[in-house]
């Protein structure tokens, strides 16, 4: 809770607070600019909220740059801090003696307060949980149709899902939201990428249903054609294996008579390349052991072989070249033979005709699936979309019927405390994005403002919310008797009100009282909030 605050330009240099009610009472004349909403709005400014620096600038414009010393008590443990109109987006930690130890955001001393309220709601900050209902004079809140309006430009559905952030009833829903995004996001993806031809695609039922016939004629074709390609092939193996087998038989009829040539064409050249035997030598040495050896004799019959083998070697050159000649042709031969069977193993494996076409069926048909994919996937997108849309709706219609109730049940029994004749209760109604609230047969202003203040007891009771501030706008206009009770209500909250409030004498004793036992600072025309009034001439 929110302890104390002090200013060097206070007029009461340090203002204490305690547990549920605190008021701010001005004069029994009603007197204007003493100081009442700018102590709200800086009460405001201690929890972290902005609008004292625009808002009420004419403080700083007069009295110069200040700073607030202010200190929280959470679990009987004090806390201090400092933070300065000159450097308003900071907040500094400090010790008991407003010593300075560290400086932070305000964003993060904001967490660290809702973090010690024990008000951390998903995707809500604790500046929406508390400044919405912080009902200051400048601020824009005030209006009493509109009681979940944090600002005049906030729509109906950002209120209406700020309220059931702080019932903590969006975790369902986020899901639900997140997936919603993400498959906004894939559909995204999808139709760029067609747009920009990545995906073969097509966009209208009518594509779709001839495409779908166009698939079926092929795929049949296709059928057609493997069973054409499996019959062929059974035939074709037949007969080829036939004739691949003669060709095997006649190659090996060739090989023999190749492998015949060859080795008498190797015995021809062997013989043609064999040299005359010179013999003189050794018949010299012959007769000198037999010196009767007709020498003469033997040279005659070495001189007839010598002409006997000129004329064979030129027979033997005939025959080589005739070998080489029938090895040629047989060499011909065999590779024309291995040429056939290659061919006719081709054709064995696959008829090409008929393999184009097969590739081309293949094909168009892949062509034709994937536009039709492109328009069945987003057709799939938009439908789990659709439905993801109405689960959510029909969750968060459910979710948000549970939260008026909750709120129409509260508000009757407050009502019954402030108007004890009886009066019909204001009544919180959500349809889809629009809201209304109001008391049925009675657009009276002061009802107005007295549902308005119904609807945050109610909130602060049934909720998170820390806090609740009233200024003297929401009040001036309700019925003595009705606000008489409204302190009553007041003073029995454990959670701190901040009230600001004057004409205490036009009250009954009792509320006169109250407000006077939970009073933390006391105005009038000559006791203001801060030592200079700079708004006399």
């Amino acid at each position: 809770m929110l302890k104390k605050i002090s200013c060097n330009i206070f007029l009461q240099k340090e203002i204490v607070f305690h547990e549920g009610l605190n008021t701010i009472v001005g004069d029994d004349i009603a007197s204007n600019s003493i100081g009442k909403s700018t102590m709200l709005m800086i009460i405001d400014f201690v929890f972290g909220g902005d609008d004292y620096i625009s808002k009420n600038h004419d403080v700083v414009d007069n009295l110069g740059h200040h700073d607030f010393r202010f200190i929280f008590n959470f679990d009987n443990k004090d806390y201090y801090f400092i933070r300065s109109t000159n450097e308003y987006k900071f907040v500094s930690i400090c010790n008991e003696k407003f010593e300075i130890l560290q400086s932070v955001t305000t964003e993060e001393f904001t967490a660290w307060l809702q973090e010690k309220y024990d008000c951390q709601l998903e995707s809500l900050t604790f500046r929406n949980i508390i400044g919405r209902y912080f009902r200051i004079y400048g601020k824009e809140n005030l209006n009493e149709r509109k009681p979940i309006q944090y600002f005049e430009k906030e729509t109906a559905p950002k209120s209406i899902l700020a309220l059931l952030k702080l019932f903590d009833k969006y975790k369902s829903l986020k899901a639900y939201e997140e997936q919603i995004v993400k498959l906004k996001s894939d559909k995204t993806t999808l139709v760029d990428a067609a747009k920009k031809n990545f995906l073969p695609n097509v966009n209208t039922k009518s594509l779709f249903n001839r495409n779908e016939k166009k698939i079926e004629e092929l795929s049949a074709r296709l059928e057609k054609i493997k069973k054409e390609i499996v019959t062929t092939s059974l035939d074709l193996e037949s007969m080829i294996s036939q004739e691949i087998l003669k060709l095997k038989r006649e190659k090996s009829q060739l090989s023999i008579k190749l492998n015949s040539y060859q080795s008498r064409l190797l015995r021809t050249q062997n013989n043609i390349k064999n040299k005359s035997v010179k013999i003189g030598a050794e018949l010299e040495q012959f007769v000198y052991y037999f010196p009767d050896f007709n020498v003469e004799q033997v040279n005659k019959v070495d001189d007839f072989h010598k002409n006997i083998n000129k004329i064979l070697k030129g027979e033997l050159v005939v025959v080589e070249k005739e070998l080489k000649t029938k090895i040629e042709e047989i060499n011909n031969q065999i590779i024309k033979i291995d040429k056939e069977i290659e061919e006719k193993l081709s054709i064995k494996d696959a008829p090409k005709l008929a393999v184009d076409e097969v590739v081309d069926l293949v094909a168009q048909i892949k062509q034709l699936n994937d536009e039709n994919g492109y328009y069945t996937k987003k057709k799939q997108l938009d439908e789990t979309i659709s439905q993801a849309k109405d689960d959510l709706s029909e969750l968060k219609e459910k979710a948000l019927d549970e939260i008026c109730n909750e709120i129409n049940v509260k508000m009757y029994e407050l009502n019954k405390e402030i108007y004890v004749d009886g009066r019909r209760a204001p009544t919180l109604n959500i349809h889809g994005s629009k809201y209304s609230f109001n008391t049925a047969g009675d657009t009276g202003t002061g009802t107005a403002f007295a549902n308005l203040i119904s609807f945050d007891l109610s909130l602060l009771e049934l909720t998170h919310l820390p806090a609740i501030a009233h200024d003297l706008p929401l009040l001036k206009n309700i019925e003595n008797a009705a606000m008489e009770n409204i302190i009553l209500i007041y003073s029995k909250s454990d959670k701190q009100i901040f009230v600001a409030i004057d004409k205490l004498n036009s009250y009954d004793e009792k509320a006169e009282a109250i407000v006077n036992e939970y009073k933390v600072l006391e105005l009038s025309k000559d006791k203001l909030l801060f030592t200079k009034n700079w708004k006399k001439n």
